[in-house]
């Protein structure tokens, strides 16, 4: 029985309903995404402080993948290269403005023609209609802008009371939980917090944390992305701080020190727990309507979030592990071969053909993914050597993840049909490249370096861009005040 746990304190049991799910045939997939979760803020990715006691349990009965790794730090090429498993570059214009390639085949519509029942329940913002991501969802419901899985839900478990519990279906629930702004309602807002701080870390958290720059809090700063271009360059070898713009020099600016910054964290821990605890009353309902033995779920964050570790918090601005490294977790039917860990690098377009496995269906051709189900049942499986990821348009990032670090390219787009052979003419220890860590040894770093140009030679790009949306006013003053800075007026 699936027990409800709070970071607070305190576990409820959750009775069984009278809806069973089909015993025989293929399963039925259920993916929930919590938009923005850090894996190491997950005990079964090594956190000791007890933030995640539903998401602990779930782990129990499913198998971890360790090192899964998302192919952008932003919510609509991250989702566009899940469902569709096929990298940012292939998708459409790698922004949060443009709009995913209609081309691409998705996971919805390979389920549909499976004939699977659909449904997508989601938090507005970046999955709004508009992106058309919802191709293949019989059932599409952008619930509330930003919202949490409080919101999304309970529409997804009365979605379920009403389907044909004869056939199987794939259900996408998303939340934005732990997205900024962190503050959640009590008690989880400061659960992790100290009650007496009162520095300016603590009004940062109830505004933009992205204001937040190199241990200045510039709280009149609402167009970040004025200044980000300069952010973005490599940073000075000789103090390891970013490059600042003319522009901030005119911004008002509150120094923040230590305290701040875990202050911040604390709070985003915070959000961290309520997200959990949404988790388990959304576990506790599929339980209560006997669908854990019969339905595959999947739980996954679309990607991280920088926490001051560079500067910066947010997720606007670079693509290393803080930004990348994604909770990725499979519960087989009745939990069977949980508990397990399964190393080595995988993709999130990998979870596209890994479903297809499961299910016994054919995956879109030109697919990018590598289907994980060999590991999912307990055999050895051939892992990916490495993991990519691209940044925005506007950052011009592009990295590789090996075993011994990583490798970021700036300063050109992958989008360029000239980056393959820029990047592989330039100089390894040149200021376009930036290993993690940063003595990561020569050697290593052609290797990244050659993996990347291999990479990007191979990228089935779309015919031409999508362009630019028509964003419904209320959408586009919500992304503003979500952090989005770089929606246009």
């Amino acid at each position: 029985m699936f027990v409800v746990c709070t970071a607070a304190g305190g576990c409820n049991p959750q009775g069984r309903g009278a809806n069973p799910a089909p015993a025989s045939g293929p399963p039925s997939v259920i993916l929930v995404s919590i938009d923005t979760l850090r894996a190491d803020r997950l005990a079964a990715y090594g956190n000791p402080e007890g933030l995640t006691p539903n998401l602990d349990a779930f782990a129990r009965e499913a198998v971890v993948f360790d090192s899964a790794y998302s192919q952008a730090a932003q919510t609509a090429p991250s989702h566009g290269s899940i469902f569709s498993s096929r990298y940012p570059a292939e998708q459409t214009t790698i922004e949060n403005l443009t709009l995913f390639d209609p081309a691409r085949a998705t996971l919805a519509e390979m389920l549909d023609i499976y004939g699977y029942q659909t449904a997508g329940f989601v938090s507005g913002g970046d999955l709004s209609p508009y992106r058309h991501l919802n191709r293949g969802f019989a059932t599409y419901q952008s619930v509330v802008d930003f919202g949490s899985l409080y919101h999304t839900t309970p529409r997804a478990l009365e979605w379920l009371d009403g389907i044909d519990k004869e056939k199987p279906f794939f259900l996408f629930v998303h939340g934005y939980d732990t997205h900024s702004s962190y503050l959640k309602p009590t008690p989880y807002g400061y659960l992790h917090t100290d009650a007496n701080f009162r520095g300016p870390g603590k009004s940062a958290v109830r505004t933009a944390t992205e204001r937040i720059v190199d241990g200045q809090l510039f709280p009149n700063a609402n167009r970040l992305i004025d200044f980000e271009v300069e952010l973005l360059r490599p940073r000075d070898p000789a103090n390891n701080e970013m490059i600042s713009s003319a522009m901030l020099a005119g911004e008002a600016r509150i120094a923040v020190n230590d305290a701040d910054i875990a202050h911040v964290r604390a709070v985003y821990d915070g959000a961290v727990s309520y997200g959990d605890a949404m988790f388990g009353t959304f576990m506790a309902g599929l339980e209560q309507r006997k669908i854990l033995d019969h339905a595959v779920i999947i739980v996954m964050s679309d990607h991280g979030e920088q926490l001051g570790e560079r500067g910066m918090f947010g997720h606007c601005c670079g693509i290393d592990d803080e930004e990348t490294h994604t909770v990725l977790m499979m519960r087989l039917p009745k939990g069977e071969g949980g508990g397990r860990h399964v190393g080595g690098f995988v993709e999130m377009l990998d979870i596209l053909p890994t479903v297809a496995d499961l299910v016994g269906a054919t995956p879109p051709a030109g697919i990018d993914g590598r289907s994980v189900y060999p590991a999912l049942m307990g055999a050895p499986a051939t892992q990916r050597e490495f993991a990519h990821a691209e940044g925005s348009q506007l950052s011009r990032l592009v990295s590789v993840r090996g075993a011994a670090g990583r490798l970021t390219w700036s300063g050109l787009s992958v989008q360029s049909p000239e980056f393959a052979d820029v990047v592989a003419a330039a100089r390894i220890d040149g200021p376009g490249f930036n290993p993690t860590p940063a003595d990561l040894p020569v050697a290593e770093k052609r290797e990244l370096r050659d993996e990347m140009v291999r990479w990007a030679r191979a990228l089935d790009p779309p015919p031409g861009p999508a362009g630019p949306p028509q964003l419904p006013a209320a959408l586009r003053q919500s992304l503003r005040e979500h952090g989005y800075f770089e929606v246009a007026p």
